[in-house]
C-alpha cells in the first residue's frame, strides 16, 4: 500500500505468507528472525530438507486411480530389470517402445518416464492434476472402450499402451522436434540447460538451492517399498548433473548439505509462536512438511496444522474456481487464528 514500506514491526502486526518453497521460508523465516513478524501462514511448506526425496511420488501413488498405479509399477519393475539384464536385445526393444532408441544412457530412458508422473503437480485451476496426467491415466487403462478394474489391466497391456501414448504423443508435447537426447538426456556437460547463466534464469536459482540446501532429489523409491518411477534414478543421477551446472562450486558430485539446513531451521521440529500450517493430502511435496506420514507433528493452539483433501497450496490457488469444502475448511480456520492473534498484538 502507500507507503507501506514505513509501517515498521513496532507499528502494525506484520504478518509473512508463502507457499511451498516460501512456505519453508515463511517458517525459517519465523525462526531466524523471532520478533519481526507476528503471525505467519506456511501453505504446503515445505520445511524439512530431504536429500532423497523418493517421497514426492508417494502421494501420488496413494491418491492417483488405483488401476493406473498398479499398471505404472508394473511398467516401471518391468523396465528396471530389462534394463539391468544385460540383454542388449531386450534393452534396445523397450527403448524402442518408448520411442528413445537413440538415447545412450538407460537411467535416462528410465528417468524420462517420471515426466508423466510430474504432471501431476500441474497447475489446474485447483492446482490439482491437470487434463495431461489423466489423459496418460486413461491411455493405460482404456481398452476398447472399458475401463480396467482396480487391479489394472497388467503388464500385457500397460507397457504397450504406455509407450505407444509417450512416443506418438507425449513426447512431441515435452520435447516437440528436438532430439531425445539433446531433450531427455542429462549426461552432456555443455548444453545449455547446464551453462545458461543469465541473469534472470530462476531455474537456476532454484537448482542452486537445491544443489547446495535442500536436495529434494526426485527418485526411485527404497526396494522395500512400491515405486512409481525407476530405481535407476538415485540421489547420484542428480548430483551428477548439479557438476555440470555449478562445477567451480561443485568439481566433483557431493550431498546436497540437508542437514545443515536441517538444523538451521529445525525442520520437522521448528517450533513458533502463531504460525499456521496448511497442507494438502494430495500434495507430492506433504513428505517434505509438518503433514508428511509417520512423522506426528503435533498441532497445537499456537502453531496449529489443518490439511485437506487439496493439492500442492490449493488454499492459495482458489480464485475463480470451485473449492474443496476440506480446503475451504482449512482457510476458514486459518482466518479464524489470524483473527485471534491479530486481536493480541499490542504496540510495544
Amino acid at each position: 500500500m502507500p507507503n507501506g514500506d514505513a509501517v515498521t514491526p513496532d507499528q502494525a502486526p506484520w504478518v509473512l505468507v508463502g507457499g511451498s518453497y516460501s512456505g519453508a521460508l515463511t517458517a525459517w523465516t519465523m525462526v531466524n528472525q523471532p520478533n519481526v513478524f507476528w503471525a505467519g501462514y506456511a501453505s504446503s511448506a515445505v520445511v524439512e530438507a530431504i536429500v532423497d526425496y523418493w517421497g514426492y511420488f508417494e502421494p501420488i501413488r496413494q491418491y492417483m486411480p488405483q488401476n493406473c498405479s498398479a499398471d505404472v509399477e508394473a511398467v516401471i519393475a518391468h523396465v528396471d530389470q530389462i534394463f539391468t539384464s544385460g540383454n542388449q536385445t531386450a534393452i534396445s526393444a523397450l527403448k524402442a517402445q518408448f520411442g528413445l532408441s537413440n538415447m545412450t544412457h538407460l537411467d535416462d530412458v528410465a528417468g524420462a518416464l517420471r515426466n508423466n508422473l510430474w504432471d501431476w503437480q500441474s497447475l489446474s485451476p485447483d492446482s490439482g492434476p491437470g487434463q495431461q496426467f489423466f489423459q496418460f491415466c486413461d491411455a493405460l487403462e482404456v481398452k476398447n472402450g472399458v475401463n480396467a478394474p482396480a487391479t489394472g489391466w497388467g503388464l500385457e497391456h500397460a507397457l504397450p499402451a504406455w509407450g505407444t501414448y509417450f512416443a506418438n504423443i507425449y513426447y512431441p508435447l515435452i520435447c516437440g522436434t528436438e532430439d531425445a537426447e539433446d531433450c531427455l538426456g542429462s549426461y552432456d556437460s555443455t548444453q545449455s540447460y547446464w551453462t545458461d547463466t543469465a541473469i534472470d534464469n530462476a531455474g537456476r536459482s532454484w537448482e542452486w538451492i537445491v544443489c547446495s540446501e535442500v536436495g529434494f532429489l526426485q527418485d526411485g523409491a527404497p526396494t522395500t517399498w512400491p515405486t512409481l518411477v525407476t530405481r535407476l534414478v538415485q540421489p547420484a543421477y542428480d548430483e551428477r548433473q548439479c557438476s555440470y551446472m555449478f562445477p567451480e562450486a561443485f568439481p566433483t558430485p557431493r550431498t546436497p548439505n540437508a542437514s545443515a539446513t536441517n538444523a538451521l531451521y529445525h525442520g520437522w521440529n521448528l517450533q513458533v509462536d502463531r504460525l499456521f500450517f496448511a497442507n494438502g493430502q494430495r500434495d507430492p511435496w506433504r513428505e517434505a512438511t509438518v503433514s508428511a506420514d509417520g512423522v506426528y507433528v503435533p498441532s497445537t493452539p499456537m502453531q496449529p496444522i489443518a490439511i485437506g483433501n487439496g493439492y500442492h497450496c490449493s488454499d492459495l490457488i482458489v480464485a475463480n474456481a470451485e473449492v474443496d469444502v476440506t480446503v475451504m475448511n482449512v482457510e476458514n480456520e486459518a482466518l479464524g487464528y489470524m483473527k485471534t492473534w491479530l486481536s493480541e498484538w499490542t504496540k510495544p
